[in-house]
């Protein structure tokens, strides 16, 4: 199996690394964030390559096709805008990050079957059950960016013929290590073990997260990239939303300590729905198993890992 991950210097794209065979040969992309090349000889993965390529660059994405070589079994395209969020004040930057990338890439360095990571927030102001057969009509622009990246690849199937397969994956999150410092379950475990009690929560607290340990995650995502000739979109999620306040009140659990929460603004992006979608267990026999506390124990024994290394140098 040759194959090309995006986003590889990220979060999902580093346990990606990890977990893949070592009998895969693997170019893992990466543009901005630095580190990759270190994690890959660190961890002696002798089956990956990094290579780094801006996507909205033509002239380096055609570059990367020529370091690749013959057109590769699969790509795991996991290269996006990571805070959603922001994507309300930067709109273009998210337009490009997420849209004209992915259209630089498929132009010039397409694969044979493709796995695009695109997002539940496509479900963006939908309420109760959602699948995707669902009708959408998002309003933030990370997941109006989103769903038409996933008509793109379809289009690129379809009409260029230049992807054989794919699989548009609408993943509901992930959290573990090397999730961003900024991200609710390492900011705020790390908060509490420095002695932090007081949390402020955006909006009324009720809003759903429905993530799964990265382990669970990167399981289902490799499963995808080994369904060539499967074409077809799919929720990927963990089938247990929480509420931001739940989510609190567990890692506090979870530490055995007391916090206090107060509620305060709004969020640019609430959550009141939740996946029905089954193919991810009937299709592709992938099952999210790690329970959220159990996954929250494994975070913090590699944040206080990494905080002892980073104490002894």
């Amino acid at each position: 199996m040759k194959l090309v991950v995006t986003g590889a210097s990220g979060f999902i794209g580093h346990n990606v690394l990890l977990r893949a065979p070592r009998d895969w040969e693997i170019v893992a992309v990466y543009h901005s964030t630095s580190g990759l090349d270190q994690l890959v000889k660190a961890q002696g993965l002798t089956n990956v390559r990094a290579v780094k390529c801006d996507l909205l660059n033509e002239s380096e994405v055609k570059r990367l096709a020529q370091e690749v070589g013959d057109k590769p079994d699969a790509m795991l395209y996991l290269a996006a805008n990571g805070d959603p969020a922001a994507s309300s004040h930067r709109v273009r930057w998210d337009l490009e990050s997420n849209t004209v990338a992915l259209v630089t890439c498929l132009e010039h360095c397409p694969a044979s079957h493709v796995v695009y990571v695109s997002s539940g927030a496509v479900y963006d102001g939908l309420r109760g059950g959602v699948s995707p057969a669902s009708a959408v009509s998002p309003r933030l622009p990370y997941a109006i960016s989103k769903l038409a990246s996933e008509q793109y690849v379809r289009f690129f199937a379809e009409h260029r013929g230049s992807v054989d397969s794919y699989v548009n994956v609408r993943f509901f999150g992930a959290y573990g290590p090397y999730e961003a410092p900024r991200k609710i379950t390492t900011r705020w475990l790390d908060a509490m073990a420095a002695g932090q009690r007081d949390f402020v929560v955006r909006g009324d607290g009720k809003n759903l997260i429905d993530f799964m340990y990265v382990d669970d995650a990167v399981d289902g995502f490799l499963a995808l990239v080994k369904a060539r000739g499967e074409t077809r979109t799919v929720d990927f999620a963990s089938g247990t939303p929480i509420s931001v306040a739940d989510v609190v009140r567990a890692m506090a659990a979870n530490l055995g300590v007391d916090v206090n929460i107060r509620y305060e603004g709004a969020v640019p992006e609430y959550i009141e729905f939740r996946s029905t979608d089954t193919a991810m267990r009937d299709r592709f026999g992938v099952t999210p198993s790690i329970a959220f506390d159990a996954g929250l124990g494994r975070l913090r024994a590699f944040l206080d890992a990494r905080r002892r290394s980073e104490r002894t140098g």
